[in-house]
């Protein structure tokens, strides 16, 4: 078989299962039983706000993330989960440093980080509230 004939066959093919699948697309719609009547619906345009994630209602919402800096100053550590985490004691709360100078980061290290709280994210090592250093020193 020629190159021609293999892509005409290939783009028949192609166009052939397409109307099929598009034709398989319901709208929705049914019966008064519930049967569904068989229509189907092709739709060339998204809808608007198609690919916009929404918050389910009633579900939890979540907070922005914090504007205000906060200086804590404690002790660094390390904690082996999940391939590792870097966290800071201090005062009896834990937190978990997020970017900051890993040359000044270091476990064992007593520092004053200062930084924002991030409500808005998530991390595998869930060890306290995650902070984004700012900035860190020695203490």
């Amino acid at each position: 078989m020629t190159t021609r004939k293999h892509l005409t066959r290939t783009l028949l093919a192609a166009t052939l299962l397409g109307g099929l699948l598009a034709g398989c697309a319901r709208t929705g719609t049914a019966e008064p039983n519930g049967t569904p009547t068989g229509e189907a619906s092709v739709s060339s345009a998204p809808s608007p706000g198609a690919g916009t994630p929404k918050p389910p209602k009633g579900g939890p919402s979540i907070p922005p993330p914090a504007r205000d800096e906060i200086t804590v100053t404690g002790t660094v550590e390390h904690v082996d989960l999940e391939g590792g985490c870097t966290v800071l004691r201090a005062s009896g709360k834990t937190y978990e440093l997020m970017g900051g100078d890993r040359d000044v980061i270091t476990p064992g290290a007593r520092l004053t980080v200062t930084g924002r709280i991030r409500t808005d994210i998530a991390t595998i090592c869930q060890m306290g509230p995650v902070l984004e250093v700012i900035s860190a020193q020695p203490s």
